[in-house]
């Protein structure tokens, strides 16, 4: 369980102070700051809670909470043994409320965040195993907290968070969730977290977040993601994981412009407790600027993510974008050593995998000037100039030899004629797919179904779109998984209603 699978999952859980009121006004207060990325201050004000309340969970579940954050926003390991100190103090004052009371549903309910906390840190700790058993842990407590009180619906974002992590979990680790008996249901996830969100009596910003991912990540619908994330932000403009995630998400919607802006925005807050944030921040301006075709200054941007990230995540693909980028600028030596870096990157994370895929074989048999333009024009496919990529392949296709290529090449118009509204191109091209055997680059059968299916929906032959739509559903297996399963969720809504 890598951070890549479960860096969403886990946020800061705001909970009422169930009948302890005089504590109220200082648990809002605290997790406020919190939001805003005023962790010291946070900190010392849950102190005051601890004051007040020494034998409660609370001052120490709320500590903890902080510390946890700070571990994930820092990778340092100072952090995590002051999480572990004040998580196992917290629990042990949670084991003795409820053996008083074992129907005490708002600590089960504290327990359950809790353990989800330290599973997190676990699975960043690289403790996989253990952090398998603290998430077992953490669904019990939030399946007894439901039990105890079925109408507290809360207990869902837990459930539901877990549920939608699970199925991120790579094929080596399966054997884990199956030990643990964990469940992996994306769409079943999404119902509970919005269920949460929308009868939960708590603090709703958790919620809110996640949500805005999945709606980006799962199902492809970018306006409903803006919409939290431009809420968080109004409320908590200094929180750079919400300004951070909302540039990613305006990336995948091809508004490279808006997100340059949001990026600069974390890079200027430049949160000294959670550096990661920032160091990631480079990287997609350096991914921004790689789309452009701006590579030297894309290299600036990747160097300062390489110099700054205390994590292997991203690293690989920022090492291969780097020797493409040298490549582009006739540097064949620093291509070749980029090339190398790419093998140092988390090859748990699909995106360093590929990254490491395609190096090796760039090194074996180089980078041919049509793979060059390909990139260029995926490239300009994914900045929004579908007219420039419609136009440059409409001819170039037909006098591309080898076969891979010439299928990127007409997956790539047809993706350029699809937002462009030219269908009955979208439909050719699809077909042409559709004879060609691939050796490798297999991604591109079910991204060519998925373009028909869209383009027969878009022109109201629903009934031929939901087979074309089942045929790319049970051939996605290869690489952009994730990015065609979220295009496929999109349309099958679509169809459904």
């Amino acid at each position: 369980m890598k951070p890549k699978y479960l860096l969403f999952v886990l946020l800061l859980t705001s909970i009422t102070v169930f009948g302890q009121s005089q504590l109220h006004p200082l648990i809002q207060q605290g997790m406020n700051q919190a939001y805003n990325m005023e962790l010291s201050a946070a900190e010392k004000t849950f102190d005051k809670i601890l004051e007040l309340k020494p034998n409660s969970p609370l001052g120490y579940y709320y500590i903890a909470k902080i510390h946890f954050w700070i571990y994930l926003g820092s990778r340092d390991p100072g952090e995590y043994a002051t999480f572990i100190k004040f998580a196992d103090l917290a629990q042990a004052k949670i084991d003795i409320v409820l053996e008083k009371n074992p129907k005490d549903f708002q600590t089960t309910y504290i327990a359950g965040n809790l353990a989800s906390y330290r599973a997190m840190a676990q699975s960043t700790n690289n403790s996989s195993v253990d952090a398998f058993w603290s998430s077992k842990k953490a669904v019990n407590y939030f399946e007894e907290t439901l039990e105890l009180n079925p109408k507290f619906y809360d207990a869902y974002l837990g459930l539901g968070l877990f549920d939608y992590a699970m199925s991120f979990v790579p094929d080596f680790l399966k054997w884990a969730v199956n030990l643990t008996g964990l469940s992996s249901d994306k769409a079943r996830g999404f119902r509970y977290i919005k269920l949460a969100y929308r009868k939960g009596t708590l603090d709703k910003t958790e919620a809110s977040f996640h949500l805005s991912k999945i709606y980006v990540d799962y199902l492809a619908e970018y306006d409903s993601a803006f919409m939290h994330l431009q809420n968080l932000i109004s409320r908590y403009p200094n929180n750079t994981l919400f300004l951070y995630q909302y540039a990613v998400s305006l990336i995948k919607d091809r508004q490279l412009e808006r997100a340059v802006e949001i990026l600069n925005r974390v890079i200027k807050l430049n949160n000294k407790k959670l550096t990661q944030i920032t160091a990631l921040a480079y990287f997609r301006k350096g991914e921004i600027l790689f789309k452009k075709n701006q590579f030297r200054a894309a290299i600036k941007q990747y160097d300062k993510f390489l110099d700054s990230s205390r994590e292997l995540d991203f690293t690989g693909l920022a090492a291969l974008n780097t020797a493409i980028c040298y490549k582009f600028l006739g540097n064949d030596l620093q291509f070749k050593q980029m090339l190398l870096q790419t093998r140092g990157g988390n090859l748990d994370v699909f995106e360093d995998s590929y990254a490491k895929n395609k190096s090796d074989r760039y090194l074996s048999n180089g980078i041919t000037p049509v793979e060059l333009k390909l990139i260029r024009m995926k490239n300009y496919l994914d900045s929004g100039k579908d007219q420039l990529v419609y136009d440059s392949l409409k001819t170039a296709v037909a006098s591309i030899d080898e076969n891979e290529n010439k299928a990127v090449a007409l997956i790539y118009f047809a993706e350029a004629a699809q937002n462009l509204k030219k269908y009955s191109d979208v439909i050719h091209s699809a077909g042409q797919i559709e004879n060609m055997k691939l050796s490798s680059d297999k991604w591109i059968e079910p991204m060519a179904q998925l373009l028909k299916a869209k383009a027969k929906y878009f022109t109201g032959s629903k009934a031929e779109a939901k087979d074309l739509l089942a045929d790319a559903d049970n051939n996605n297996d290869f690489e952009f998984k994730d990015y065609i399963q979220s295009q496929i969720e999109w349309l099958k809504r679509r169809l459904d209603r």
